[in-house]
Protein backbone atom coordinates (compact mmCIF):
# COMPACT_ATOMS: atom_id res chain seq x y z
CA UNK A 1 0.00 0.00 0.00
CA UNK A 2 1.53 3.32 -1.04
CA UNK A 3 1.05 6.55 0.87
CA UNK A 4 1.43 8.71 -2.29
CA UNK A 5 3.25 11.35 -0.30
CA UNK A 6 0.50 11.61 2.30
CA UNK A 7 1.08 11.22 6.02
CA UNK A 8 0.39 8.14 8.06
CA UNK A 9 -1.68 9.35 11.02
CA UNK A 10 -2.44 6.71 13.61
CA UNK A 11 -4.38 7.11 16.85
CA UNK A 12 -4.31 5.39 20.20
CA UNK A 13 -7.74 4.09 21.27
CA UNK A 14 -8.20 4.27 25.06
CA UNK A 15 -8.40 7.83 26.40
CA UNK A 16 -7.60 9.22 22.97
CA UNK A 17 -10.72 8.39 20.96
CA UNK A 18 -12.98 7.96 24.00
CA UNK A 19 -12.75 8.84 27.70
CA UNK A 20 -11.73 5.76 29.67
CA UNK A 21 -12.48 7.50 32.99
CA UNK A 22 -16.26 7.46 32.56
CA UNK A 23 -16.79 3.65 32.70
CA UNK A 24 -14.19 3.36 35.48
CA UNK A 25 -15.80 6.00 37.69
CA UNK A 26 -19.24 4.45 37.26
CA UNK A 27 -17.95 0.98 38.13
CA UNK A 28 -16.22 2.29 41.27
CA UNK A 29 -19.37 4.11 42.33
CA UNK A 30 -21.44 0.97 41.93
CA UNK A 31 -19.14 -1.39 43.85
CA UNK A 32 -17.31 0.76 46.39
CA UNK A 33 -19.61 3.79 46.81
CA UNK A 34 -16.64 5.99 47.80
CA UNK A 35 -16.71 9.43 49.31
CA UNK A 36 -15.55 11.35 46.23
CA UNK A 37 -14.94 14.47 48.28
CA UNK A 38 -12.02 12.50 49.73
CA UNK A 39 -11.11 10.01 47.01
CA UNK A 40 -9.61 11.49 43.82
CA UNK A 41 -11.04 9.05 41.29
CA UNK A 42 -9.03 10.56 38.44
CA UNK A 43 -5.77 10.03 40.33
CA UNK A 44 -6.88 6.51 41.23
CA UNK A 45 -7.65 5.81 37.59
CA UNK A 46 -4.21 7.06 36.57
CA UNK A 47 -2.65 4.60 39.01
CA UNK A 48 -4.77 1.74 37.68
CA UNK A 49 -3.49 2.51 34.19
CA UNK A 50 0.07 2.81 35.49
CA UNK A 51 -0.06 -0.60 37.13
CA UNK A 52 -1.74 -2.06 34.06
CA UNK A 53 1.27 -0.92 32.00
CA UNK A 54 3.66 -2.33 34.62
CA UNK A 55 1.93 -5.72 34.70
CA UNK A 56 1.34 -6.03 30.96
CA UNK A 57 4.79 -7.45 30.06
CA UNK A 58 4.25 -10.19 32.65
CA UNK A 59 0.90 -11.00 31.03
CA UNK A 60 2.55 -11.12 27.59
CA UNK A 61 5.19 -13.49 28.98
CA UNK A 62 2.47 -15.80 30.30
CA UNK A 63 3.17 -15.17 33.98
CA UNK A 64 -0.40 -13.96 34.60
CA UNK A 65 -3.66 -14.64 32.83
CA UNK A 66 -5.49 -11.64 31.40
CA UNK A 67 -8.13 -11.79 34.17
CA UNK A 68 -5.45 -11.98 36.87
CA UNK A 69 -3.59 -9.03 35.36
CA UNK A 70 -6.73 -6.90 35.33
CA UNK A 71 -7.76 -7.73 38.89
CA UNK A 72 -4.24 -7.28 40.29
CA UNK A 73 -3.96 -3.78 38.86
CA UNK A 74 -7.15 -2.87 40.75
CA UNK A 75 -5.92 -4.36 44.02
CA UNK A 76 -2.54 -2.62 43.82
CA UNK A 77 -3.89 0.79 42.77
CA UNK A 78 -6.68 0.90 45.34
CA UNK A 79 -4.29 -0.14 48.12
CA UNK A 80 -2.19 2.97 47.38
CA UNK A 81 -5.24 5.01 48.40
CA UNK A 82 -5.79 3.05 51.60
CA UNK A 83 -8.63 0.99 50.09
CA UNK A 84 -7.88 -2.70 50.48
CA UNK A 85 -10.21 -4.52 48.14
CA UNK A 86 -11.11 -8.15 48.63
CA UNK A 87 -10.54 -10.32 45.57
CA UNK A 88 -14.31 -10.33 45.07
CA UNK A 89 -14.54 -6.54 45.19
CA UNK A 90 -11.60 -6.10 42.81
CA UNK A 91 -13.23 -8.55 40.41
CA UNK A 92 -16.55 -6.71 40.58
CA UNK A 93 -14.91 -3.35 39.88
CA UNK A 94 -13.05 -4.87 36.95
CA UNK A 95 -16.17 -6.55 35.56
CA UNK A 96 -18.20 -3.36 35.89
CA UNK A 97 -15.44 -1.35 34.25
CA UNK A 98 -15.05 -3.75 31.32
CA UNK A 99 -18.79 -4.11 30.82
CA UNK A 100 -19.26 -0.38 30.47
CA UNK A 101 -16.46 0.00 27.92
CA UNK A 102 -18.62 -1.27 25.08
CA UNK A 103 -21.25 1.43 25.57
CA UNK A 104 -19.06 4.45 24.87
CA UNK A 105 -18.96 7.57 22.74
CA UNK A 106 -16.14 9.35 20.96
CA UNK A 107 -14.59 12.37 22.61
CA UNK A 108 -16.01 15.62 21.21
CA UNK A 109 -14.36 16.52 17.94
CA UNK A 110 -12.79 13.15 17.19
CA UNK A 111 -15.12 12.07 14.40
CA UNK A 112 -14.79 15.27 12.33
CA UNK A 113 -11.00 15.03 12.55
CA UNK A 114 -10.87 11.36 11.53
CA UNK A 115 -13.16 12.17 8.62
CA UNK A 116 -11.14 15.23 7.60
CA UNK A 117 -7.83 13.41 7.62
CA UNK A 118 -9.19 10.54 5.57
CA UNK A 119 -10.78 12.91 3.07
CA UNK A 120 -7.40 14.62 2.70
CA UNK A 121 -6.01 11.26 1.62
CA UNK A 122 -3.85 10.45 4.62
CA UNK A 123 -3.33 6.86 5.79
CA UNK A 124 -5.43 6.92 8.98
CA UNK A 125 -5.60 4.09 11.47
CA UNK A 126 -5.35 2.85 15.06
CA UNK A 127 -2.50 1.33 17.08
CA UNK A 128 -3.66 0.07 20.48
CA UNK A 129 -2.43 -2.29 23.18
CA UNK A 130 -4.70 -5.02 24.46
CA UNK A 131 -6.58 -8.23 23.70
CA UNK A 132 -8.04 -8.38 20.20
CA UNK A 133 -11.66 -9.16 21.09
CA UNK A 134 -11.76 -6.54 23.85
CA UNK A 135 -10.27 -3.75 21.78
CA UNK A 136 -12.38 -4.59 18.71
CA UNK A 137 -15.53 -4.54 20.83
CA UNK A 138 -14.68 -0.98 21.85
CA UNK A 139 -13.85 -0.02 18.28
CA UNK A 140 -17.20 -1.39 17.12
CA UNK A 141 -18.94 0.29 20.05
CA UNK A 142 -17.57 3.62 18.84
CA UNK A 143 -18.45 2.86 15.22
CA UNK A 144 -14.84 3.41 14.18
CA UNK A 145 -14.82 0.07 12.32
CA UNK A 146 -17.25 1.60 9.81
CA UNK A 147 -14.79 4.41 9.12
CA UNK A 148 -11.29 2.91 9.34
CA UNK A 149 -10.48 -0.20 7.25
CA UNK A 150 -9.61 -3.37 9.14
CA UNK A 151 -6.12 -3.44 7.63
CA UNK A 152 -5.33 -0.13 9.33
CA UNK A 153 -6.30 -1.31 12.83
CA UNK A 154 -3.32 -2.74 14.72
CA UNK A 155 -3.87 -4.41 18.11
CA UNK A 156 -0.85 -5.48 20.12
CA UNK A 157 -2.03 -9.00 20.93
CA UNK A 158 -2.64 -9.67 17.22
CA UNK A 159 0.68 -8.18 16.14
CA UNK A 160 2.65 -9.81 18.96
CA UNK A 161 4.37 -6.51 19.83
CA UNK A 162 3.10 -3.92 22.32
CA UNK A 163 3.74 -0.21 22.80
CA UNK A 164 6.13 1.30 23.83
CA UNK A 165 8.28 -1.12 21.81
CA UNK A 166 9.10 0.93 18.70
CA UNK A 167 8.92 -2.24 16.64
CA UNK A 168 5.12 -2.06 16.57
CA UNK A 169 5.37 1.32 14.84
CA UNK A 170 7.95 -0.06 12.41
CA UNK A 171 5.62 -2.98 11.72
CA UNK A 172 2.77 -0.57 10.90
CA UNK A 173 5.06 1.28 8.48
CA UNK A 174 5.97 -1.96 6.73
CA UNK A 175 2.39 -3.17 6.41
CA UNK A 176 0.98 0.18 5.21
CA UNK A 177 3.87 1.06 2.91
CA UNK A 178 4.59 4.26 4.83
CA UNK A 179 7.78 5.74 6.29
CA UNK A 180 8.57 6.68 9.88
CA UNK A 181 9.55 10.22 8.89
CA UNK A 182 6.12 10.67 7.28
CA UNK A 183 4.18 9.22 10.23
CA UNK A 184 2.28 10.86 13.09
CA UNK A 185 0.98 9.19 16.23
CA UNK A 186 -1.75 10.68 18.41
CA UNK A 187 -2.02 9.35 21.96
CA UNK A 188 -2.41 10.25 25.61
CA UNK A 189 0.01 8.17 27.68
CA UNK A 190 3.59 9.25 28.16
CA UNK A 191 5.35 5.89 28.41
CA UNK A 192 3.46 3.92 25.79
CA UNK A 193 2.53 6.63 23.31
CA UNK A 194 4.99 9.51 23.55
CA UNK A 195 8.09 7.42 24.22
CA UNK A 196 7.13 4.60 21.87
CA UNK A 197 6.30 6.79 18.87
CA UNK A 198 9.28 9.12 19.25
CA UNK A 199 11.70 6.22 19.69
CA UNK A 200 10.31 4.81 16.42
CA UNK A 201 11.10 8.06 14.62
CA UNK A 202 7.48 9.17 14.32
CA UNK A 203 6.09 12.63 15.01
CA UNK A 204 4.10 12.62 18.25
CA UNK A 205 0.97 14.67 18.99
CA UNK A 206 0.33 14.30 22.71
CA UNK A 207 -3.34 14.51 23.74
CA UNK A 208 -3.10 15.99 27.22
CA UNK A 209 -6.57 17.17 28.33
CA UNK A 210 -5.71 17.15 32.04
CA UNK A 211 -2.53 19.21 31.85
CA UNK A 212 -0.04 16.56 32.90
CA UNK A 213 3.60 17.59 33.08
CA UNK A 214 5.96 16.23 30.41
CA UNK A 215 8.73 13.89 31.56
CA UNK A 216 12.33 14.64 30.67
CA UNK A 217 13.93 12.68 27.88
CA UNK A 218 11.32 13.05 25.15
CA UNK A 219 9.64 16.05 23.54
CA UNK A 220 6.27 15.67 21.80
CA UNK A 221 6.01 17.36 18.42
CA UNK A 222 2.80 19.06 19.56
CA UNK A 223 0.65 19.03 22.68
CA UNK A 224 -3.10 19.61 22.50
CA UNK A 225 -5.87 19.65 25.12
CA UNK A 226 -8.91 19.05 22.89
CA UNK A 227 -9.72 18.24 19.30
CA UNK A 228 -10.51 21.85 18.47
CA UNK A 229 -6.84 22.56 19.18
CA UNK A 230 -5.84 19.46 17.23
CA UNK A 231 -7.77 20.72 14.19
CA UNK A 232 -5.57 23.83 14.11
CA UNK A 233 -2.27 21.92 14.20
CA UNK A 234 -0.24 21.40 11.04
CA UNK A 235 0.22 17.80 9.95
CA UNK A 236 4.01 17.82 9.70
Amino acid sequence: MESSGKRAIFFDLDDTLYDHLVPFRNAVREVIKPDESVLDVLHLFDRVRYHSDQLWPRYLQGEFSLDETRVRRMEIAFSEFGIHLSREQATLVQEGYIGRQYNIEMIDGVLPQLTRLMEEGHVVGIITNGPVDHQMSKIRGLGVDKLIPADRIFISDAVGIAKPNPEIFAYVNRITGTKAEDSVYVGDTWHNDVVGALDAGWKMYWYNPRGREPIAGHTPTYIFRNYEEFAALPIV
